[in-house]
């Protein structure tokens, strides 16, 4: 059975100015479950977050929502063209799992990257 990723989202802002880590993290916050460096990132402890995103071997099901973070983290510490990649690699996928959104509505990743990749593109 695929196991259900729980995340947050904040809804993304319009018009951002400059791309610093305040600006974005403020304007879209994903974090899934623990497992997966939500809390690190609820702390704004990128490096952490980037170390466990990185180095942890997720299974299957879990792959999607790391990259998901992955390309958040990129996106709050200014790395734009790396976040765009993973982004635009999700969207490439197969894989349109849902992640629970902050109001409780599930949303699917695919949506998530597509709005990541806009946002990404006003700034």
């Amino acid at each position: 059975m695929k196991k259900i990723a729980i995340g947050l989202i904040v809804s993304i802002g319009i018009g951002f100015s400059s791309a610093n880590a305040e600006d974005i993290s403020s304007s879209l916050l994903l974090l899934q479950e623990s497992s997966i460096a939500a809390d690190k990132i609820a702390a704004r402890d990128w490096s952490a977050a980037e170390a466990e995103l990185v180095s942890t071997e997720f299974g299957l099901e879990d792959q999607i929502f790391a990259k998901v973070n992955l390309a958040f983290l990129y996106s709050a510490t200014g790395r734009i063209e790396q976040s765009q990649a993973l982004y635009q690699e999700i969207l490439d996928g197969r894989d349109n799992s849902f992640a629970m959104t902050l109001s409780g509505t599930p949303r699917k990743v695919k949506y998530i990257a597509k709005d990541g990749i806009k946002r990404l593109e006003n700034l």
